[in-house]
C-alpha cells in the first residue's frame, strides 16, 4: 500500500502533469507525520543503490598504479540524479558506488568513493534542475558533478593514501572520460525514462 505521502504524489501527479513534478518530488521526499520516510522512497532508493553497484562492478577496469579502476558507474549517479532528484544521487550514486568497491576487494577506496561519487550525484542533480532542467543545465550538472568527483579522488589518493601526485594525476584522465560518457549516458537514459514514463517520480 502507498503511504499517504506517495499517494498524495501520484493524484497530484495525473492531475496536473509533470510541470510542478520538482515540487511535488521534495514534497514525497519528506518524511510523513509520523517522522518517517515513505516505503516507497525506501524501495526505490534501494533498487537505484543496487544497480549503481551492479554497473560498477560489471564494468570495471583496474589500474594498478592507484590500485583505483575505470568504470561506468558515474551513468548511474548520474541517471539518479536527473530522473530522481539530487537526494537520490547522493545517496544511491555515494552507496552504490562504495559497495561495488567492497565488492571488487577495494574496500580502502570505499569511504573515498562515497565522498566522490555522493558528491558528484548531489551536485549534479541540484543543478541540472536549474531552468527546469534545461539541456544547459545538464551539461553544467555533469560538468560540476564530474569536476567534484575528479578532485576529490584525486586529492584522496594524494594527501590520504599516499599514492604520489604522478600517479593520481595518471588516472585523472581515465576519471574525465568516465565523466563524460557516464554523464551522456545517464543524461539519455534519465531524458528516455522521463519520456516514456511522466510521472516515473511517484512509482
Amino acid at each position: 500500500m502507498l503511504s499517504r505521502a506517495a499517494s498524495l504524489r501520484w493524484s497530484r501527479t495525473m492531475a496536473s502533469g509533470t510541470e510542478n513534478e520538482e515540487a511535488l518530488d521534495d514534497e514525497l521526499d519528506q518524511p510523513d507525520g509520523a517522522g518517517f520516510v515513505p516505503p516507497i522512497i525506501v524501495a526505490r532508493y534501494g533498487v537505484l543503490t543496487a544497480l549503481t553497484a551492479a554497473v560498477t562492478f560489471a564494468t570495471f577496469i583496474y589500474f594498478a598504479p592507484t590500485k583505483g579502476y575505470f568504470n561506468m558507474g558515474d551513468s548511474m549517479v548520474f541517471f539518479c540524479a536527473f530522473a530522481f532528484g539530487w537526494r537520490a544521487g547522493a545517496i544511491c550514486g555515494g552507496v552504490g558506488s562504495a559497495v561495488a568497491d567492497v565488492l571488487l576487494g577495494a574496500g580502502f577506496f570505499a569511504p573515498y568513493t562515497f565522498l566522490a561519487k555522493g558528491s558528484e550525484g548531489l551536485v549534479a542533480g541540484v543543478i541540472g534542475r536549474l531552468n527546469g532542467g534545461s539541456k544547459l543545465a545538464k551539461v553544467l550538472g555533469v560538468s560540476a558533478g564530474g569536476t567534484c568527483m575528479v578532485v576529490t579522488y584525486l586529492l584522496c589518493e594524494v594527501f590520504l593514501l599516499n599514492v604520489g601526485w604522478g600517479a593520481a594525476l595518471a588516472e585523472a584522465p581515465g576519471n574525465v572520460i568516465q565523466v563524460i560518457v557516464g554523464g551522456t549516458v545517464g543524461t539519455l537514459l534519465a531524458w528516455y525514462v522521463k519520456r516514456v514514463y511522466p510521472s516515473s517520480g511517484a512509482l
